[in-house]
This record gives structure tokens, sequence and C-alpha cells, in this order.
């Protein structure tokens, strides 16, 4: 009976030295924090019907799958030509080094109190511990019409290992360069 035990204990422990193993690092890597870029730094302008809003309350959320159980928020105001900005966001967290462990956050980004509460300015999912260069890129140029629909608005990745990925975002902001090109990525992977 002792017997099976040891053979249990040891089989335990080959698996916990097999699965941490798997970098470079040593058998306790998976209990070192890395740095997580969970949202980048947003610099945009809110506007309705092209006229700025100024002294609008906007709240910034994420959740961290795994990791947290609630929406951290956070709040800024815009300014007197409608435009506000929020500083990138870092989550320090063991979670990516864990056996079978995703990173997947939520992202959005609403007007926080007013007339327009809860439209939604952005909202998204992400995947991986580094920001998504095409999702950065528009969250730095986040300039949104409140007489816009929110509409969902899908965003091709060509750049990874393996093939090619889908982004969606939901929002009431427009990028029209970026999106023609997204149109043009469309006609070549949807044949």
């Amino acid at each position: 009976m002792a017997y099976r035990a040891y053979i249990g204990i040891f089989a335990f422990l080959t698996l916990i030295v097999a699965v941490s193993c798997y970098s470079e690092e040593s058998m306790f890597s998976m209990f070192k924090k890395v740095d997580v870029e969970v949202f980048p730094e947003v610099i945009g302008s809110l506007t309705h019907e092209g006229k700025p809003l100024a002294g609008i309350k906007l709240k910034r959320g994420y959740k961290y799958s795994g990791v947290m159980e609630e929406i951290e928020w956070d709040y800024t105001t815009t300014d007197d030509e409608g435009k506000f900005s929020f500083p990138e966001i870092i989550y320090s967290t063991n979670h990516p080094n864990k056996p079978f462990a995703e990173t997947r956050v939520a992202q959005a980004i609403k007007v926080a109190e007013g007339d327009y509460t809860d439209s939604f300015l952005w909202s998204s999912v992400t995947k991986g511990e580094k920001h998504i260069p095409l999702l950065a890129e528009r969250l730095v140029q986040l300039n949104c019409d409140l007489s816009n629909e929110a509409i969902n608005q899908e965003i091709i990745e060509e750049e990874i290992s393996n093939g090619v990925s889908r982004l969606q975002v939901f929002s009431i902001c427009r990028w029209p360069e970026l999106e023609q090109l997204e149109v043009e990525k469309r006609k070549q992977y949807d044949n």
C-alpha cells in the first residue's frame, strides 16, 4: 500500500517538474510574476455630431480572465476640446506561467455618467501577454462621435505564427484609413 503512495507522489512531482520545465527557467518558474500588458495607452476625443464634448466623465475597465473576479475601473474626464487619455496598464501576475493558463483580457471604455451613460467607445477581448499592435494603434487614435451607431468591427491580424486571427472590436469610433485596409484584407482572406 505504501508502495502505491510513493508511486503517486513520484508521478505528481514528475508532472510538476515536466510542466514547469517547458522554459529555460527553474522548475519554480510557474511562481514567478510576469508583466502582462492588459490595456495600452489610450488617447482620444469625444464629440457629438462633430462638436467637442467637454466635461464628460469616461470609465475604462478590464477583467483578466482566471485572475480577477471583478472588473477594475479607472476614470477620466474630457477637456474643453473633448480630448481625453488613459495611461497604459500593466498587471504583474504569475498566471501566464501556470499549466494550461490562457491570458485573456476583456477591455471596455464607456461614458460613465450623464445623457450618454454606458455608451461604448470601445469593447474588445485580447489574448496574450503583450499588446496587440492593431488594437493599440486604434486606441491611440480613439476619436469617437456619440451620434455614431456602435458596430462590431472585425480586424484581421496577419502577423501571427499560426496563420490569421480575427479580432473583434465593438465601438462607436471610426478609423476610415484603417477600415479601408481591413476591407482589402477581408477580400484576400474571405475567398
